[in-house]
């Protein structure tokens, strides 16, 4: 036999059988042409004819597919809009164009969901599948590759695909208003509440910093950086601000801010006095007064507001016979029934102004109230009609008559003032507008004259 340079057949003499002396490897020679000769035994010369035999070496599944490389690794964003990832490599040594070498691939294990591999080893996101990197940031798949052969053999590959963080999620607060009510009491450093943000990202991208932007002048409150914690900076003052209006930010360390808004409304406390415009108020009213008359009103206020600001006045001194009354809720004086200069001609009333708050603040002023003569009764003569004889050379200066009147009215209203109104039409006579005394302006002529009719007024 020749044609078989290894040595791979031997072949019987006696019955011509082929046999293989080795194992055979269809991938090294998948075909051999054999020479055989067949010899006769005969003498002295033995005849012999020769044939060539071709053996074709069938194909076996004895090859493995097989990776190369073996490991894969990339590493993408989780924002990857693609889907292609890798093309993975396998070959199998088996003939071609066969079951041996056909070959499929599989994911075996890690995140079938998300990932999937075709035929041909490509290895792509699937249609609802993405990459996040606060959910998984290392994806571990076992790829199959085997072939169709029997047996059927396999091999695995492994591909890591790493997640790389993109900073996508903006800080959120939980609302976007917030609306909080303190005491204008509250004590420097009182906590208000501790502000939370949300971020999705991972590592310094969801690091998240606090700060207020605007709304914080002067500086009142103050916020912690890292715990949201919001405070009290200094002591507080509701006449001067009673509401604040906040933006709060939330910053993270990839650079994207969340705000939120913070109303913080400052309660009044009733730390503020009532004050009245002056220590002393002063009215006028008349003494001939028979109801109630509004004589004057107390311009009072307070700083603080609801019932700590609301104010109630009363009368505690100097109200002798109660002649006097005042609104509790407006501060308006009254006169409630008659009285009279020759009396009292001031009234000195202490009142008493106080809030309703708790507890109640008060102070007290003084209403001077004067009363103002009124004139109220006419003058009456004394001992009229009066008559008089005067001698006609009486000299001018003389004086013929006195009259006198009274005026039950005091001060100014009971003064009197005379004079003559009718009879003295050739101002015979003059007369004292004070004293009532009546003398000669002029000499006499009985003979003209004897007696004048003197009508005089007071």
């Amino acid at each position: 036999v020749s044609g078989d340079p290894m040595d791979q057949f031997t072949i019987r003499a006696s019955s011509g059988e082929i046999l293989t002396s080795r194992a055979l490897d269809r991938e090294t020679v998948n075909l051999y042409r054999l020479l055989v000769n067949a010899t006769d035994n005969s003498q002295p010369r033995p005849l012999y004819s020769q044939t060539e035999v071709l053996l074709t070496i069938l194909d076996y599944n004895d090859h493995v597919p097989l990776y190369s490389p073996e490991f894969y690794s990339i590493e993408l964003n989780e924002t990857y809009s693609g889907t292609y990832l890798v093309q993975l490599n396998c070959t199998d040594g088996d003939e071609i164009n066969t079951e041996n070498t056909q070959l499929s691939y599989r994911i075996v294990s890690g995140n079938a969901s998300v990932f999937r591999v075709n035929s041909t080893g490509a290895v792509s996101l699937t249609a609802a599948g993405s990459l996040d990197y606060e959910q998984d940031t290392l994806h571990r798949l076992s790829v199959e590759c085997s072939d169709a052969g029997n047996p059927r053999l396999s091999s695995n590959a492994v591909t890591l695909v790493t997640v790389l963080p993109i900073n996508e999620h903006t800080p959120s607060f939980a609302q976007p208003v917030y609306n909080f009510t303190i005491s204008e009491s509250s004590a420097v450093g009182f906590i208000i509440t501790t502000l939370s943000a949300a971020d999705n990202d991972l590592g310094a991208d969801g690091s998240i910093k606090y700060a207020i932007e605007s709304g914080n002048n002067p500086l009142t409150f103050f916020l912690d950086s890292v715990t949201g914690a919001l405070g009290l900076r200094r002591t507080l003052d509701r006449t001067q601000d009673s509401e604040f209006r906040l933006i709060v930010s939330a910053a993270d360390g990839g650079g994207l801010i969340g705000r939120t808004i913070i109303n913080i409304n400052i309660s009044d406390v009733n730390n503020n006095d009532p004050v009245c415009n002056r220590q002393t108020f002063s009215f006028q009213t008349s003494e001939n007064i028979t109801a109630r008359v509004e004589v004057g009103r107390l311009s009072c206020s307070d700083a603080d507001t609801g019932v700590s600001g609301r104010l109630q006045y009363s009368i505690t001194v100097g109200n002798t016979g109660g002649r006097f009354s005042i609104d509790a809720s407006d501060g308006r004086l009254f006169v409630t029934g008659p009285v009279s200069r020759s009396v009292q001609a001031v009234y000195s009333l202490l009142v008493d102004v106080s809030d309703q708050g708790s507890p109640a603040r008060s102070i007290s002023v003084t209403v001077l109230v004067e009363v103002q003569a009124v004139n109220r009764f006419a003058p009456v003569f004394l001992g009229a009609p009066y008559t008089a004889n005067v001698l006609e050379n009486a000299t001018i200066g003389t004086t013929v008559s006195q009259i006198n009147a009274s005026d039950a009215d005091s001060e100014e209203f009971g003064r009197v003032s005379y004079s003559i109104v009718s009879g003295n039409g050739d101002n015979v006579f003059l007369i004292d507008r004070l004293s009532g005394a009546i003398v000669l302006a002029t000499t006499l002529d009985y003979e003209s004259n004897r007696s004048y009719l003197l009508t005089a007024e007071a």
